[in-house]
């Protein structure tokens, strides 16, 4: 068993070269909804004492009727309009039939052929670079059900159940099996949890359990495949090969680690020649592999039939176009537009854009910049540059930091008509950053307006080259590098208020001369 197998390497599996990965994701989302999806207890578990969060409903007690969440529905069109998914409008709920201790009534309320959401996208980054659209085939909802707590004591192993979480809504959302790598898969969940929290739908905090990947994972022999009307087909008499599916994995960055471990685990399983078996598992954080779990089940065996408790629901398009309004410029969208409207190119927009709070900060200093494309530039670059360096040191977002969006802007006005150089376009920005202030005051207080005065720039000068006859000697040599050491002794002397321009051209016309 190679490295890969056991969890201490990602080397790729000998033979691997020979086998596509394909990929389809399901996502679990909870979404910000005050109570649960068929009851009135709290939706807020985390963190609150065990089981003091339920009611007959969410316990599954004998003649408990549920009531659906009106707000879990209208989020949910919210979200697959986001995603450019068609909104059914007739649609209803079905009893999912299975049995295990945090499901009380010993079936889940989903939907199963009539979801509220159809198809829709996420564009990614393909694996040859160009955008690529990963089609949805549904977001659906259903409950969230409880929580078990495996332990272990003198007495032997037992498990205790938290029926806080139980009935809590949830969004599933299922791709088409059209993801081919991890990074398309980690960039299309990356993108989809920045989009929920730019709704407002959800937090999307996987550490609080509100959002779950779960991966479907298969690799087929190329050229033995093609995908078609939803499925994948085979083009050969050779059987396709069956997948996994890993269940409840703790973040994004685990989800990606476990793909490129199920990939090279298949590939070695199928170059030795062992079945795949359809199965569920898990993924071990700490071993950096995935383990089994059980067999998967399929659709008949969970024995799907329309709830009788619950009427089908009705959505009318007044509902939609008035949901239609609540969605706000994306991501995306956003991308584009400062492409279009500012040149600002696509890395350093989705930088800008990264969440909705950030957005909304940016969005301010255009504004105070009169959409100025020549002064949003240079915001742009002061953002991407000295901010993103303060934002790393502090462990803050810029939008925690004492820079006021109009602040920002009277320093590049400043640096564009002149009367202040870059470098002290920086330490004032440094400044405002930590400390915020006064523009013009900071400007004073710390001698950053430009030296025009040409009699003290002349002595600045001439001091440089008597103290620094070395640098002197070279430049006469041919050495023309060394006028950059004695414009920095220029530069350091005036308190970083000459202009470049003025002292290069004064430190040439006295060497000349000597």
């Amino acid at each position: 068993m190679s490295n890969a197998m056991n969890g201490k390497s990602l080397k790729m599996a000998e033979g691997h070269e020979k086998y596509d990965l394909i990929i389809g994701l399901e996502i679990h989302v909870e979404p910000k909804t005050n109570s649960k999806m068929f009851c009135s207890c709290s939706a807020d578990f985390w963190e609150k004492e065990p089981n003091t969060q339920t009611c007959p409903v969410c316990l599954g007690l004998p003649g408990a009727l549920p009531l659906v969440n009106k707000k879990a529905v209208e989020l949910m069109i919210k979200t697959g309009l986001a995603l450019h998914s068609e909104i059914r409008r007739k649609t209803k709920f079905d009893r999912k039939h299975y049995f295990y201790p945090d499901l009380p009534k010993g079936y889940q309320l989903s939907q199963y052929d009539e979801p509220i959401c159809e198809g829709g996208y996420i564009s990614v980054s393909g694996v040859d670079g160009s955008e690529k659209q990963i089609a949805i085939t549904r977001i659906h909802m259903e409950e969230d059900v409880a929580k078990a707590l495996h332990a272990k004591d003198a007495t032997g192993e037992y498990t205790l159940i938290d029926y806080n979480k139980s009935g809590v809504p949830l969004f599933e959302l299922v791709t088409e099996p059209v993801i081919n790598s991890s990074d398309e898969a980690w960039e299309f969940a990356k993108k989809y949890q920045q989009i929920l929290r730019y709704l407002g739908v959800s937090d999307a905090d996987i550490e609080k359990g509100q959002m779950r990947c779960e991966p479907n994972i298969s690799i087929q022999k190329k050229g033995t495949w093609k995908y078609e009307n939803g499925e994948i087909i085979p083009t050969t008499d050779a059987p396709l090969l069956e997948r996994v599916e890993v269940k409840n994995i703790g973040s994004i960055r685990f989800m990606k680690n476990a793909i490129d471990y199920e990939f090279n685990r298949l590939v070695e399983l199928a170059e030795a020649g062992e079945e795949i078996r359809q199965q569920t598992r898990g993924w071990n954080p700490a071993k950096g592999k995935t383990e089994f779990q059980r067999y998967k089940e399929t659709a008949q065996d969970y024995r799907y039939f329309p709830d009788p408790d619950i009427p089908p629901l009705e959505i009318s398009e007044e509902m939609i176009d008035s949901i239609k309004k609540e969605v706000p410029e994306l991501p995306d969208e956003k991308i584009w537009r400062y492409e279009k409207d500012f040149g600002i190119s696509a890395y350093d927009a989705g930088i800008l854009v990264e969440d909705k709070a950030k957005a909304e900060y940016v969005e301010q200093i255009f504004a105070a910049a009169n959409n100025t494309t020549e002064i949003i530039t240079d915001a742009v670059k002061f953002l991407n540059g000295i901010g993103a360096s303060w934002s790393n040191n502090a462990g803050k977002s810029i939008v925690e930091s004492s820079l006021q969006p109009k602040a920002l802007i009277e320093v590049i006005t400043l640096l564009h008509s002149g009367d202040i150089t870059r470098n002290a376009a920086s330490q004032l920005v440094e400044k405002l950053l930590n400390e915020g202030g006064n523009v013009s005051e900071l400007v004073e207080k710390l001698g950053l307006k430009v030296l025009n005065d040409t009699g003290a720039l002349e002595k600045f000068v001439d001091e440089a080259i008597a103290e620094n006859p070395n640098a002197v000697a070279d430049y006469k040599s041919g050495k023309m590098n060394a006028i950059g050491f004695l414009m920095g002794q220029v530069m350091r002397k005036s308190g970083g208020s000459a202009k470049p321009g003025d002292v290069q051209t004064l430190l040439k016309d006295k060497l000349s001369q000597l």
